[in-house]
């Protein structure tokens, strides 16, 4: 199998090879890799790209690119081939790397402090002042520990000598150490004889190193320390990233709204009052972060942040302003600062770059044109890099008069042809293909110096003809293999070994206003789904039933369902019930998106098997192609299990805390509100046809034929959806559970809906087995106050906990 993996495989000219030394003999770190890949037994390499695009598929992976049609929901590309480095080559990239964060971090403190780099020339003042990173507003400040960067990234590649070189700097919010996490959680699942076979450094020391940091360098007082991870939200491109970092680090996913500043200080807006923030992992750039100091029209962050950092009562992880050292201009200047702030030559170059602000720099990089590649000053998606070469001569005079406008907003650098490494590729057969590779790696503070992720995340070349590595032009990943040459402790893990009672209070999570509110719509848009689910499927098998005569009207579930706007009009027929469950453009399909929008919002807080779960119910094959009636009919009866399956990891799998209550209540008023319409719609047509798709709507048809051995009868039906207590899926078994819910809020949090429920429960036992028929006008008044009552108690809450508001006027659920 291996001979044919590689037959066609050859390194292009003039680059270096990551996988072969020389025409068919691999590098000394590969081969043990190879070796055990074409070991008999192994599985197929279909079987292995199979198997890589599952998990990704079912764990929900994802990274958003702007403009792309799949927007966030474009799976996260991993090719299962790591990237394999020896331990001695990796001990230079890593002493290199913390040099260069150390010197970084300097030049940072330097910049909004003495200034003495910039007063002294060595770095040119244009450089920094006209950098759009530099923030004024931040001169003076000094971080808690005086660490400016706590966290660091570099691009590398290697050139066709072998050696490594760095591209650029990441220092404002570096991404991708929770994307090479979820590369290495994905290939060691593909691989996972061979990872433990070879030495693999693992990466879960590091992220402790990371967490530990923020602790020790975090100021102290009200409460146990507090870590939040600032993001822009659901809609950013590494949103994936934010939430697994958020959950295997412990931090609180916070966006800028659930975050308020007072008496200097931040806090947290949680459902119990503000609780103080001690730490911030921002993953949003600096001008976002304070609309008060910074950028008036940003809402996404936190006005009056940037005083409190420089106050020093919060610790940023990076510091504000820390985005200026992505110039690519402070590149060509690193050498000589490194001799002048370490004493020291820089272990690792850049690669070849000139500023084009300086006259002697311009007029040198314009005779070499041809070799270079010009960019802007900072990165822009409006304005991306020009490959000189390929430029005509009216372009490159184009070029030329549009750099020499603004010289000093331009950086030159040299083209330099980067390593490629194998990739799996599917086509009439599974070979090696030949891509181009670039590697990030990162690095912490830590009390004892900079600490290098023992890996990193490699990024791959969308096809053979790019020559700009980036994830937002449709590129891949590869997980990091970083050799030991001792033995590997493979049992260390970020769990603690010990718990203080100081850990037991820092322990109870925090839930921020908007994370209950996406919590309770979760559950009413869960409910939701269920509900249209089985709806559905009533109406279905009600259209196709030839035993029903046409003279009795139109079906109630499809009468249900036309009230509720899934189809047109009772009279729409199969065909329009058919495009509600499978169609793109269906109601079942909106409503699915409904859920999956608010369940990524909910990312840190779900269970990797809930979340699989929910992503195999949204992204059915059924609504890729049209569905005939008994696709569709499959479909639902399976996806209505999904729907019982997800309920049984809120019921079994959710901490009984104050998120899980809201939960249940938007799923116990959403029950409520879809009972209450269908038994109106029931009574309003009687049993021309039936009470069997009520039953079945409800769920109850095996709770009724165990306890009546008759057929659905008006007396039996109602009493067990409307008053028994014991039938899950009753009216009273809802309005006891909000009654249970809302007092243990109300001890905590004041009265705001007991006036509402206590009369509900009221009227449901005082309702006699008399009203159980349909003409009985007490019934009626009954089911349409306690549908009103849903909504009016949904806002209630919407105005106590999420608004922050009272209500100005109320109206009772049962009047």
């Amino acid at each position: 199998m291996l001979k044919s993996l590689l037959d066609g495989y050859s390194a292009l000219p003039g680059r270096y090879d990551e996988l072969l030394a020389a025409p068919g003999k691999p590098r000394p770190q590969w081969e043990a890799f190879l070796r055990g890949l074409d070991a008999p037994g192994r599985a197929r390499i279909s079987d292995t790209l199979a198997l890589t695009e599952s998990q990704i598929r079912e764990q929900g992976i994802t990274y958003n690119v702007y403009n792309d049609a799949k927007g966030i929901q474009r799976p996260w590309e991993v090719d299962p081939l790591p990237l394999i480095l020896g331990a001695d080559e990796w001990e230079h990239i890593e002493a290199a790397i913390a040099q260069r964060a150390d010197l970084l971090n300097r030049v940072l403190a330097d910049i909004y402090g003495p200034q003495e780099l910039l007063r002294s020339g060595a770095i040119p003042p244009p450089v920094i002042f006209g950098h759009r990173g530099f923030l004024h507003p931040v001169l003076g400040t000094r971080p808690p520990g005086g660490l400016h960067l706590l966290q660091y990234a570099a691009d590398l590649a290697r050139s066709p000598n072998g050696h490594w070189w760095v591209v650029s700097d990441r220092t404002q919010a570096p991404s991708g150490a929770g994307y090479a996490l979820e590369n290495r959680l994905v290939v060691s699942r593909v691989f996972p004889q061979l990872f433990r076979q070879l030495p693999v450094q693992h990466l879960a020391s590091f992220f402790e190193a990371f967490r530990d940091a923020l602790l020790n360098l975090a100021p102290r007082g009200d409460g146990p320390p507090l870590i939040a991870l600032l993001t822009p939200g659901p809609y950013n491109e590494t949103y994936f990233e934010h939430t697994l970092l958020a959950r295997y680090l412990g931090f609180t996913l916070v966006e800028g709204t659930d975050l308020t500043v007072r008496d200097d200080r931040v806090w947290l807006k949680t459902i119990d009052g503000l609780r103080r923030v001690h730490a911030i992992v921002r993953r949003q750039d600096d001008d976002y972060c304070d609309p008060l100091e910074l950028r008036s029209d940003s809402a996404l962050g936190v006005p009056g942040l940037t005083d409190c950092a420089r106050r020093g009562n919060v610790l940023l992880a990076n510091a504000l302003g820390s985005g200026v050292l992505e110039s690519g201009a402070l590149l060509g200047y690193l050498p000589k600062l490194s001799r002048r702030l370490l004493r020291e030559e820089l272990l690792m170059p850049s690669v070849a770059t000139w500023w084009l602000g300086e006259p002697a720099a311009l007029a040198d990089a314009w005779r070499r044109l041809d070799k270079l590649i010009v960019k802007p000053l900072e990165r822009s998606a409006d304005e991306p890099p020009v490959f000189a070469a390929d430029l005509t001569s009216a372009q490159r005079e184009e070029l030329r008069a549009r750099v020499t406008e603004r010289p000093h907003r331009y950086v030159a650098q040299e083209w330099v042809h980067v390593s490629q490494a194998p990739v799996l590729e599917r086509g009439d057969r599974e070979s090696f293909a030949a891509r181009t590779v670039g590697l990030r790696v990162f690095a912490v503070a830590t009390p004892n110096g900079w600490r290098v992720m023992p890996g990193g995340l490699t990024r791959v070349a969308g096809n053979i003809h790019s020559r700009v590595i980036a994830m937002q032009r449709g590129g891949r990943s590869k997980d990091t293999w970083v050799l030991s040459d001792g033995p590997v402790n493979s049992a260390f893990t970020l769990l603690t070994s010990t718990v203080s009672p100081e850990d037991l209070a820092a322990s109870r999570p925090a839930v921020a206003s908007r994370s209950a509110e996406n919590l309770f719509w979760f559950g009413r848009y869960a409910e939701r789904c269920e509900a249209t689910l089985r709806l559905l499927r009533a109406a279905l098998t009600e259209s196709v039933d030839v035993t029903v005569d046409p003279a009795s009207g139109p079906p109630p579930a499809a009468l249900l369902a036309a009230r509720l706007g899934l189809i047109d009009g009772p009279d729409a027929g199969a065909p329009a019930l058919l495009a509600a469950a499978t169609a793109r453009d269906g109601a079942m399909h909106a409503h699915l998106d409904q859920l999956a929008r608010v369940a990524f919002t909910l990312r840190d807080r779900m269970s990797t098997d809930h979340w699989r779960t929910l992503n195999q119910l949204t992204r059915h094959p059924v609504f890729r192609r049209p569905a005939t009636l008994p696709q569709a009919l499959l479909y639902l009866d399976r996806a209505i299990t999904a729907t019982m399956t997800a309920s049984g990891f809120v019921l079994d799998g959710m901490m009984r805390g104050i998120g899980w209550r809201f939960l249940s209540i938007g799923r116990r008023l959403e029950r409520v509100a879809t009972l209450c319409g269908a038994l109106q719609v029931a009574i309003d047509e009687g049993a021309a046809h039936g009470l069997d798709w009520l039953l079945d709507l409800a769920d109850s048809t095996v709770s009724y034929r165990s306890r009546y051995p008759v057929a659905p009868e008006w007396l039996p039906v109602l009493d067990m959806l409307v008053r028994d207590e014991t039938n899950p899926r009753s009216l009273a078994f809802q309005v006891k559970g909000l009654t249970e819910f809302v007092a243990k809020l109300e001890v905590t949090h004041g009265r705001f809906a007991s006036d509402l429920l206590t009369p509900a429960q009221s009227a449901l036992h005082a309702l006699r087995a008399d009203d159980l028929r349909p003409e009985s006008v007490a019934l009626r008044r009954l089911l349409g106050q306690l549908q009103r009552g849903a909504f009016e108690l949904s806002d209630r809450l919407s105005l106590k906990f999420f608004a922050h508001a009272e209500p100005r006027s109320v109206m009772s659920l049962v009047a």
